[in-house]
């Protein structure tokens, strides 16, 4: 069955499509932002980490962007500041960047530096830099209370209301029907990728509302690990020949979202796949144990990405413990061109012969 034309439509055009009926826009770069705490305050959630499908071939480029970031830069980074430096998001109440994100903090950064200088106009959204710490001791927890108040009174004077519990309560309930509905997708497959993601330009009823049940793959099992990717070609190629069993890169997954109300960072902070979990070795747990089972491993990666590489070398002799073939794909382009995605899919074809 394929994917919902809403859900299509939303995933095609992302941030440029969003229609926020009264809602003020409030703009995320990066995973960990307790979504209900916008919504909740008469916020409209908004990924602009990832740029509209056809932003490769035609978004908009500006010369002071070319002239101050490097070729080494994150392309998320890149392409959030052509699109920024544009007026893309003057519309935006504004814009929270997650510090733990490889290329939210770079993004942020960027921005408010040329902001600061004077070289972009001073309308458009307010920037802020969401710092959540991943693990569980008691200073962290001070820390990130913190941190949670900053985030509440920057939404409360940014969009003009007060936070009330019950609407907290309500918001926290929307994301839990959600996520009910994103577990019943297949964990791999393009649809299931675009079902899932266009989520993030929708409300969370409207995006529970839209979920179909879909079919799941077969043949051999394969689990992608490595840097985030937000378009499905991976899945498209394994589509050919297996089944994604497991995406643990970010887009792949559907990162956790409070459940109660009266702790908005339990789950969010106790997250073992975000990228900067401490201590390391929970993330590196949480890696092996998400390609149990894996007839086939994929490791592929940006180039500017800086998280994720020390973990190969382990993820192949755990993969390779376990009967799986390993398959480590290097640096990945951003947006993979024909002569990628045949080269990969004889790579996938003879990893799984």
């Amino acid at each position: 069955m394929p994917v919902d034309a809403t859900l299509q439509r939303a995933f095609d055009l992302r941030a440029d499509g969003v229609r926020p009926d009264g809602a003020a826009l409030v703009g995320v770069f990066g995973e960990g932002v307790p979504l209900p705490l916008v919504a909740a305050l008469g916020g409209l959630a908004v990924d602009v980490k990832a740029p509209p499908l056809a932003d490769a071939a035609g978004g908009p480029t500006s010369d002071l962007v070319r002239s101050v970031t490097e070729d080494f830069l994150d392309p998320f980074a890149t392409r959030f500041l052509h699109r920024f430096a544009a007026g893309a998001f003057d519309r935006y109440a504004t814009l929270i960047f997650a510090r733990d994100d490889v290329a939210g903090l770079t993004a942020y950064q960027y921005a408010t530096e040329l902001r600061r200088q004077g070289r972009l106009t001073q309308g458009g959204p307010r920037l802020h830099l969401w710092n959540a710490l991943h693990t569980d001791s008691a200073p962290v927890a001070a820390f990130n209370r913190h941190e949670l108040d900053r985030l509440k009174a920057h939404l409360e004077e940014t969009l003009g209301a007060q936070l009330d519990p019950d609407r907290l309560a309500g918001a926290v309930a929307e994301e839990t029907r959600r996520a009910d509905a994103l577990a019943a997708l297949p964990p791999g497959g393009p649809d299931a990728f675009v079902a899932r993601n266009a989520g993030r330009w929708l409300t969370p009823s409207q995006h529970a509302a839209l979920i179909r049940e879909m079919p799941r793959g077969r043949g051999p099992s394969i689990v992608l690990t490595g840097s985030a990717c937000d378009i499905p070609v991976l899945h498209t190629l394994c589509a050919e020949v297996g089944q994604v069993c497991a995406d643990l890169q970010d887009y792949g997954r559907a990162a956790p979202q409070p459940v109660n109300a009266a702790d908005l960072l339990r789950r969010i902070v106790a997250d073992p796949l975000a990228t900067r979990a401490a201590p390391p070795a929970r993330f590196t747990r949480a890696l092996h144990d998400g390609i149990a089972g894996a007839d086939l491993v994929i490791a592929s990666t940006d180039a500017s990405d800086d998280s994720f590489g020390w973990e190969l070398p382990g993820l192949r002799r755990a993969a390779e413990a376990q009967g799986a073939s390993f398959l480590d794909l290097g640096f990945r382009p951003f947006r993979p061109d024909d002569t990628w995605q045949d080269r990969t899919r004889r790579r996938i074809a003879e990893a799984l012969a």
